[in-house]
């Protein structure tokens, strides 16, 4: 037998408690070397260092979350059904670039958890919580209006953020962009341009960047002294032949004269595709103002105006609050919320695929 089989052999039979005994100290001063602290002899520190070396040990990480009373990693998880925030493989890799940035200066594991359903058909995007895997957890995409799961993991002490509001939990541990202001504007500049029948392309029925959506655009209506039109609402789905058809079908109404493109799917071709059905031209039959996450980018070189959404902004500074939450810099929850930007032109350029916060399905 090599070597390295039997380093490999010993690997899985070794303990802190052998280590401590073959080096004639106690596991205490094993656990410092092992996590580089100070305390210890260098003689000490170099005759631990030779047999963990020599054993190939490393420490069971469910035992010394036991010991240390904490759980093991920072989790990951999506609280919405993919088909309802399907969050594209660019944003997930940014995602992931901005947590190793923080915390992996602090040795942490992260775990992405790939939230199976329950057989109510409800997503359990906080089993890592309470299977006690978590030591804290960042969930990613949008909360359900009647969301009862989040209450259970605000009351559980972990460090979490959740990147959105809830109206049901006001306190929640979130990192948001305010859609409520972000529809206010977008509906008040178009009411200044004269327009009275203005449509709305949405996403997230039955979500709370949904509903926020709703009461900025009516709150500015009600100010203006004009009714809700709900045939005027148009909730799409993040697939391109659906967001071309919903355009077609809403824009038959000669009367409307004004569209915010609020549905979240940056898909600027989809929506052209759906003015050319329909008949429409952008600039002088309908104006239109389109809602990206990417700073001067527009969804439509056509419109005219549109508004940014700083989500990964927010996220950056969410979980660099967090971080501090989770190390005892500062206290919980957390409650960050950034103002979208309404720039009157169109961006400098139209937005790709690639660099989209949502994926298109089909």
């Amino acid at each position: 037998m090599t070597d390295d089989s039997t380093n490999q052999e010993n690997a899985r039979k070794w303990t802190i408690y052998d280590i401590a005994r073959e080096a004639g100290v106690s596991t205490n001063t094993v656990s410092k070397v092992f996590n580089r602290k100070s305390g210890v002899g260098p003689e000490t520190r170099k005759r631990i260092e030779e047999i963990i070396q020599r054993v190939g040990f490393a420490p069971h990480i469910g035992a010394r979350g036991l010991r240390a009373k904490q759980n093991a990693c920072i989790g990951v998880s999506v609280p919405a059904p993919f088909d309802v925030a399907p969050v594209s493989q660019s944003f997930l890799l940014w995602m992931f670039a901005l947590l190793y940035r923080v915390f992996s200066v602090h040795g942490e594991y992260i775990c992405f958890d790939l939230s199976p359903f329950t057989a109510r058909g409800e997503v359990d995007y906080a089993r890592g919580i309470f299977e006690q895997l978590f030591k804290a957890c960042v969930l990613v995409g949008p909360l359900a209006l009647d969301d009862k799961r989040i209450h259970q993991v605000h009351k559980s002490g972990i460090p979490y953020m959740v990147l959105g509001r809830l109206d049901a939990l006001p306190e929640c541990s979130s990192a948001a962009v305010d859609y409520v202001t972000g529809a206010y504007l977008s509906t008040q500049y178009l009411l200044r341009r004269g327009h009275t029948r203005i449509a709305m392309l949405k996403a997230f029925q039955g979500y709370q960047p949904g509903i926020e959506r709703l009461r900025g655009y009516g709150r500015a209506l009600e100010e203006a002294g004009l009714p809700v039109d709900k045939s005027l609402i148009h909730n799409v789905k993040f697939g391109a032949k659906n967001v071309t058809s919903v355009v077609e079908d809403m824009l038959q109404d000669r009367s409307v004269t004004a569209l915010i493109e609020s549905s979240a799917t940056e898909d600027g071709a989809s929506v052209r595709e759906g003015l050319r059905r329909a008949g429409r031209q952008p600039g002088r039959d309908i104006e239109i103002v389109s809602w990206t996450y990417k700073e001067n980018a527009s969804v439509l070189r056509e419109e005219a105006a549109h508004l940014w959404l700083p989500v990964r902004e927010a996220a950056e500074e969410g979980i660099g609050r967090l971080a501090d939450w989770i190390y005892g810099r500062q206290n919980g929850p957390i409650q960050v919320l950034y103002q979208p930007v309404l720039r009157e032109t169109a961006g400098e350029e139209e937005i790709e695929k690639p660099r989209r916060l949502f994926e298109t399905l089909e």
